[in-house]
């Protein structure tokens, strides 16, 4: 898989960072740069059937995700002092899952993550053996602002029928394993993303067992928080929440 590691190795501590369905690592990039200008180590991770095909990921299984991310977890654990993971959509359900999985990380942070299955019919994709791709308008569905990025925006373009049902998989452990995660936690979502209902992220802050927990809403821009027109508050608020982390 792909990875972008840039690191500046000032704080010994490092970020594993992980995007959303169909996307790219390229969705990370401009936190990715951002928290390397902090001084953090950042390990920008491509999932498995990502950046290749459309048919790749559509024969690709959620646990293949899960075990890439915990490995390449695993790795930066055994390097660095304090590890947190940060992730978007899906990504950021990857996260909860590996909070819940890996109580001695530093913290978490869930970027407009999915509290549970987003849509009824994702289980019915998951039942029926369809095999077809469904096409989305990504300035529709994700809210887009930032037009010129929506333009340099990388991603399938479609949604793999076969990766829904492998997502809806996902999730349905992810809202099972929420009230089990203690680590430290950030829930940030944008209050235009027509993408997450605005409920779910309340749901995250809510069910947590974690003491230590923060929900930030960000103003502007839509799904793709760490690229749209709402990343720069996003960053500020990260910052301010790792560097409490000391």
């Amino acid at each position: 898989m792909i990875s972008s590691n840039i690191s500046s190795n000032t704080k010994n501590t490092a970020v594993l960072l992980i995007h959303g369905f169909t996307g790219t690592h390229y969705e990370m990039v401009p936190l990715e740069e951002f928290l390397v200008s902090k001084g953090y180590y950042v390990n920008n991770i491509t999932l498995p059937g990502h950046e290749t095909t459309i048919e790749n990921m559509a024969n690709t299984k959620w646990e293949e995700w899960m075990k890439y991310a915990q490995n390449q977890l695993k790795d930066l654990c055994k390097k660095y002092n304090k590890v947190f993971i940060g992730g978007l959509s899906m990504g950021g359900a990857i996260t909860l899952y590996l909070g819940a999985n890996n109580p001695d990380i530093a913290g978490i942070i869930a970027m407009a993550a999915p509290y549970k299955p987003i849509d009824w019919r994702m289980l019915l994709v998951r039942i029926l053996p369809i095999h077809s791709f469904y096409k989305y308008k990504k300035n529709i569905e994700t809210g887009w602002e930032d037009l010129d990025s929506l333009e340099s925006h990388k991603a399938y373009g479609k949604y793999p029928l076969k990766s829904i049902a492998e997502l809806h998989k996902l999730l349905v452990r992810v809202k099972k394993l929420i009230p089990k995660i203690t680590v430290p936690i950030l829930v940030v979502q944008s209050k235009n993303d027509p993408s997450i209902p605005a409920r779910f992220p309340s749901w995250i802050y809510d069910n947590v067992a974690s003491s230590d927990k923060e929900l930030a809403w960000i103003e502007k821009g839509g799904h793709v928080i760490p690229k749209d027109a709402g990343r720069f508050q996003l960053f500020g608020i990260i910052e301010k929440w790792l560097e409490n982390k000391k």
